[in-house]
């Protein structure tokens, strides 16, 4: 299977109602409008395989002005093949020189290990977004 990862654009927020919608996620009712408005920036990805839709990064620059990669998520049919991966390496390599932020649950492990795994690391952490879960900021500086 071959990943390709390009540049997200406004056209593809139906690519991604799709993917959520296969991974089952539903989002608060203006987190669609506010979607939109994120690829509108241009500074999101979408992966394929093999022509198909098979992720996506939703960025944005809100978090105190810095990249901050705001959702992610894989299609269920290409899980566990290193799809989240090539999205947060398009991630670190679009930013180089500036620090990439995201953040996931405390409940969510998979996550995190991928996290550790592409060279995140801890950064914080915020409490009472999701009462009982916290929720973990993480840093990856895209330069030594």
């Amino acid at each position: 299977m071959t990943i390709r990862v390009r540049p997200a654009q406004a056209a593809d927020a139906a690519l991604v109602a799709a993917i959520d919608q296969a991974s089952g996620i539903t989002h608060a009712p203006h987190v669609p409008a506010l979607i939109d408005e994120l690829l509108a920036l241009g500074l999101s990805w979408m992966a394929e395989c093999d022509g198909r839709p098979a992720g996506y990064a939703i960025v944005s620059r809100r978090f105190f002005s810095r990249p901050f990669i705001e959702l992610l998520a894989v299609a269920p049919d290409f899980r566990r093949a290193g799809v989240a991966g090539a999205l947060l390496e398009a991630g670190a390599a679009a930013f180089d020189g500036e620090t990439l932020f995201t953040s996931t649950n405390q409940s969510n492990e998979p996550m995190q290990a991928l996290l550790a795994r592409t060279g995140f690391e801890p950064s914080g952490v915020i409490e009472n977004l999701d009462r009982g879960d916290p929720e973990l900021v993480y840093v990856r500086f895209t330069r030594p």
